[in-house]
């Protein structure tokens, strides 16, 4: 089963890979660049494989809920590839801030219908 789902994850940060670099024109040389991160969809892969990493540790240590790791995880993906990109201004922070929901919803969505269905 843990097979299983070590292949699906590594299967759909392939498929978004791929899906970003093909919207770009060009197939991707490394895992993540910042320009891939700065999109919804890296840094929703991002912050699902990140989120999943540490959920556990956390878990076990703190009780913190996930969807506020997935959120402040989100947050940090997009106002690092936001800096390393566009430049970080307060009017970019903002809208990091607002995109970070997006990408938090989106990873979570995407282990509900991933993941959350491999444990039924």
């Amino acid at each position: 089963m843990k097979k299983l789902l070590l292949c699906l994850v590594l299967f759909m940060a392939l498929l978004l890979t791929c899906s970003v670099a093909l919207a770009e024109g060009e197939l991707p040389t490394e895992p993540f660049t910042w320009e891939q991160l700065a999109t919804i969809a890296g840094a929703t892969l991002a912050t699902l494989l990140v989120v999943q990493l540490l959920k556990l540790p956390i878990d076990k240590i703190w009780k913190i809920p996930t969807r506020l790791v997935a959120y402040a995880i989100a947050l940090v993906v997009m106002i690092l590839a936001t800096h390393f990109t566009a430049g970080l201004t307060p009017q970019n922070a903002i809208l990091a801030a607002v995109n970070a929901v997006i990408v938090a919803l989106a990873a979570m969505g995407s282990y509900e219908l991933t993941f959350a269905k491999l444990k039924k």
